[in-house]
């Protein structure tokens, strides 16, 4: 067996060798992989955190653009002026300003408001109730006749907001007389619906959104109450000299809301 063995020289030797060979191989290289944004902005840096409630400010709105007075105030040239009935806009903003209250001639009834009354021109409409209330807060264009607003008859709907006002343009089958060229026009207004009344518009029998039920009674003793019920509050139907009126009180028996013209179903 003694034959079989080789040299302690030779074993070392190639033991050195293959060390060798280990240290003069090139060494593998990871080089760092470095992070990218593909497809976010440059501005982006840090990460967002979405607020922890929704915010209760407004959605903006697109500015009106009401033609100044003697620009037009016929209703007819009105019309003629823009058929579509269809108001200029900017860039979208929030507007508002005080509004003055008991607003010259606009007066709660049955057919409008008084300067303006169901059936009216969309654009001749909007200039005289701009006259009155000052610049609209709202505009939410023409959409569909389902939407925010409610389920509304017709299949087109515009709904123009003043500080707790809101009037409603379409082209539903309501029976008003005036119509334009695409049908488009004034068929109903709510007051109450989107915050309180600073104008403190009132009916003829100084009735608006803040009298109570014995106020009510009082100047419209024909009215209808509807008593509560069962997720419905109380209601009021108003026959006044110039059409019907639409009312619902809160729990003190306070008038919450009042409207007139076209109803939308927003049960």
């Amino acid at each position: 067996m003694e034959g079989c063995r080789l040299p302690v020289a030779v074993i070392l030797a190639g033991a050195l060798a293959v060390a060798i060979c280990a240290c003069t191989s090139p060494p593998i290289r990871v080089e760092p992989i470095a992070l990218t944004t593909i497809g976010l902005p440059q501005e982006v840096t840090q990460t967002t955190l979405l607020p922890d409630r929704l915010s209760t400010e407004p959605p903006t709105a697109s500015l009106v653009t009401i033609a100044p007075d003697g620009a037009g105030t016929d209703d007819d040239a009105a019309a003629s002026e823009n058929p579509s009935g269809a108001s200029a806009t900017t860039a979208p903003v929030r507007l508002g300003s005080a509004a003055v209250p008991h607003p010259e001639g606009v007066v709660l009834d049955g057919e409008g408001l008084g300067i303006v009354t169901f059936g009216m021109n969309v654009t001749a409409a909007l200039r005289r109730l701009t006259d009155a209330l000052g610049q609209p807060i709202a505009d939410s264009g023409w959409t569909d006749a389902f939407g925010i607003y409610g389920a509304c008859p017709g299949s087109r709907l515009r709904g123009v907001e003043w500080p707790g006002v809101l009037v409603l343009f379409g082209n539903a089958e309501d029976g008003y007389q005036y119509r334009d060229a695409d049908d488009e026009h004034f068929m109903a207004w709510r007051l109450g619906w989107i915050g309180p009344d600073p104008y403190l518009l009132r009916t003829s029998g100084d009735i608006g959104v803040g009298s109570t039920r014995g106020d009510v009674a009082e100047a419209y003793p024909a009215a209808t109450f509807g008593p509560a019920a069962a997720g419905v509050p109380p209601s009021v139907v108003i026959e006044a000299d110039l059409g019907e009126l639409r009312g619902v009180f809160d729990e003190s028996g306070t008038l919450r809301t009042l409207e007139a013209g076209v109803a939308c179903d927003t049960g």
